[in-house]
């Protein structure tokens, strides 16, 4: 299977790793990301962007009256689920790369979520995925698990070598 999955602890560097392999693409790339919402450097939630359009929504908050819970935050299922059809059910057949960060808890609470990404996950297009470490059992079979702890740079350069090597393929 042509997807990677990043693992690690919170706070390894997984989503950072994602964004410094992706800046360094010259490709076609679709997904989502789910980056931290800070206020005076605290976390009070998490984003949702689009990464083709850079488009956003709220994935998760504080201040979030309905939605599941988990932790502190309430997941908000409408923007989860709209930006589940926008950026991982309307992939445009060029696209190189499909971005997913992250598959966790949060986002596994939307059934369409987690049906798009195994879609996603099955096709012939490539993933980069962010995983979380409770669910490796669940999508190990889906493709590559490199497990983030002291090694980031090393990760970041065998991802890489990785996916020239599976895009280089594709393209034959």
């Amino acid at each position: 299977m042509n997807n990677i999955f990043i693992t690690g602890a919170s706070g390894s560097g997984k989503s950072t790793l994602v964004q410094q392999i992706i800046e360094g693409m010259d490709l076609k790339i679709e997904g989502i990301r789910t980056p931290d919402i800070r206020r005076n450097k605290r976390r009070v939630g998490f984003k949702l962007v689009n990464v083709a359009t850079g488009e956003e929504g709220i994935l998760a908050h504080i201040e979030q009256d309905e939605g599941p819970r988990l932790s502190k935050y309430r997941v908000n299922m409408e923007d989860l689920e709209e930006f589940t059809e926008k950026c991982l059910r309307d992939i445009s057949p060029e696209t190189d790369l499909v971005v997913i960060d992250e598959i966790g808890t949060m986002e596994l609470y939307s059934d369409k979520f987690e049906d798009a990404v195994i879609d996603i996950l099955e096709s012939n297009i490539p993933v980069l995925a962010v995983l979380h470490r409770n669910y490796v059992s669940k999508f190990n079979k889906y493709g590559t698990v490199y497990q983030l702890e002291d090694n980031f740079e090393k990760v970041k350069v065998d991802i890489e070598n990785r996916l020239a090597e599976m895009l280089s393929q594709n393209k034959r």
